[in-house]
């Protein structure tokens, strides 16, 4: 195997790691179940997301998350023992922010590879990737209310600011309402949809693509798009102003990136 190709994790493990190049790949791995994501994988996910975020130079240059067996997740295991004890549901919740968090703070663009389902929590993790590659077939949902439950790790505030409040209002008070990846595309919280069993691929062709970018450039552009997406444009542009002499500082560090063209070339 290529030293730059590596694998870890067992058939029966719940998250399985894949490494190709500079390209991470996670993967839900509990088909058996859609991919409900029991306390031990969030677990295993907040502890993998930690260690490639803290690898330094090793550090992956983009991560794919996705599920085995043609299911992207169906959210939270709500088969787990003592699911509707109050004290459980809070560490579960806790768990699922967490992940959430380290997304957020990642310093790679991470892509979300959907097939299949999409529903509560799997929502929730695909929409706290930076970007989203889905089968055209595939469905999304929020079956909260359904369950005795309300979204607890910022679907409803990232559908209304990515697809609009309809959409979210659908989801979230609809009964049984799922939305295809192609309708969501077309809304905007969808990037890129592919004929279905062809998620995975195109998401690692678009990581990989990304991941050919200077890492210090990279955490500057991702961390501007999530830390001012959703701020006015007074604030916005604050946040861009601190970011933008991260950048122009990593480029002028960089040869390749000290031309008319790059970040530092451009007098705003």
């Amino acid at each position: 195997m290529n030293p730059q190709e590596t694998t870890t994790g067992t058939a029966d493990s719940p998250l399985l790691v894949e490494r190709h190049g500079r390209v991470v790949t996670l993967t839900l791995n509990r088909p058996h179940r859609r991919n409900a994501m029991s306390t031990a994988m969030l677990g295993q996910l907040a502890h993998e997301l930690g260690r490639l975020t803290e690898r330094g130079r090793d550090a992956p240059g983009a991560l794919v998350v996705t599920g085995a067996g043609g299911t992207f997740s169906s959210g939270a295991d709500t088969r787990e023992p003592d699911w509707r004890d109050l004290s459980r549901r809070a560490v579960r919740r806790a768990c699922f922010r967490t992940v959430f968090s380290a997304l957020h703070e990642a310093p790679f663009p991470v892509v979300a590879a959907v097939e299949g389902y999409a529903l509560g929590g799997g929502l929730e993790l695909a929409l706290a990737c930076d970007l989203v590659v889905a089968g055209e077939g595939s469905l999304f949902g929020l079956p909260e209310l359904g369950v005795g439950a309300v979204p607890g790790g910022g679907a409803v505030h990232s559908l209304v600011r990515r697809a609009g409040r309809g959409v979210a209002a659908r989801m979230l008070l609809i009964p049984g309402e799922r939305v295809r990846a192609d309708e969501l595309a077309r809304l905007g919280a969808v990037e890129r949809t592919v004929p279905d069993g062809g998620a995975l691929a195109e998401a690692r062709a678009l990581a990989a693509s990304v991941a050919e970018g200077n890492p210090a450039l990279l955490e500057a552009g991702v961390r501007l798009l999530r830390d001012s997406g959703h701020l006015d444009r007074t604030a916005a542009l604050g946040v861009e102003n601190g970011y933008w002499w991260q950048a122009a500082s990593a480029a002028n560090r960089d040869p390749s990136h000290a031309d008319d063209q790059s970040i530092s070339g451009h007098g705003r």
